[in-house]
């Protein structure tokens, strides 16, 4: 079988140790472990919260790079962390195509009920509260050594904090501290057409 690459209209082939070079083979750029639960993308592995046929849900197996610290406020909209997964959602884009990476919807209601931030579109998030207690059984066999950052915040400024967010233990239970701590790590969450995955 002959593989070749277009450029400028014009097909170009390739051996086989060039297309591994441009990381282009399929399953070097996206493959699922026989038991379904970690997804390779390039060099990153990803747990696999959830498979419905169509879409798959991951989470990164590690925290992303350096321990950070969340931003100003606990706003995930205009925060460091997002600015952060703004930059690792070009590089999984790069990997697997734009079209494969999907937006999803964030909800940033807080721990107690507040709705003052909304929701937020993303291509790479973190994951909320609500979502952790839904993939708690996945995310206990599937511990990180560290403290990682959720989208939830714990309150908002309408009931008098702006500061103070959700995150995870080492142990899995889910804490608050402040955004300007600067020892939680980014763990991040997408959403990827299972397509990809596929032979």
């Amino acid at each position: 079988m002959k593989n070749y690459l277009c450029i400028d209209g014009k097909k170009i082939e390739l051996t086989q140790e060039q297309l591994q070079q441009l990381g282009v083979l399929k399953e070097s750029v996206a493959s699922l472990s026989a038991d379904g639960k970690i997804a390779k993308i390039g060099e990153y592995e990803f747990v696999v919260l959830k498979n419905d046929g169509e879409k798959l849900y991951l989470l990164l197996k590690e925290t992303l790079g350096e321990d950070t610290t969340f931003g100003d406020t606990n706003d995930f909209r205009t925060s460091k962390v997002k600015g952060i997964l703004d930059e690792f959602a070009k590089k999984i884009e790069e990997l697997v195509g734009a079209d494969n990476l999907l937006e999803h919807t964030v909800d940033l209601m807080a721990l107690d009920g507040v709705k003052e931030y909304g929701t937020i579109e993303a291509k790479m998030s973190l994951l909320t509260v609500e979502q952790v207690q839904e993939h708690v059984e996945t995310l206990d066999k599937f511990k990180y050594d560290g403290w990682w950052w959720l989208a939830t915040p714990w309150s908002t400024p309408k009931h008098g904090h702006k500061e103070t967010f959700a995150c995870v233990s080492p142990s899995g239970f889910i804490g608050d501290d402040y955004g300007y701590c600067d020892d939680i790590g980014v763990r991040p969450f997408c959403v990827l057409k299972s397509s990809i995955f596929q032979s």
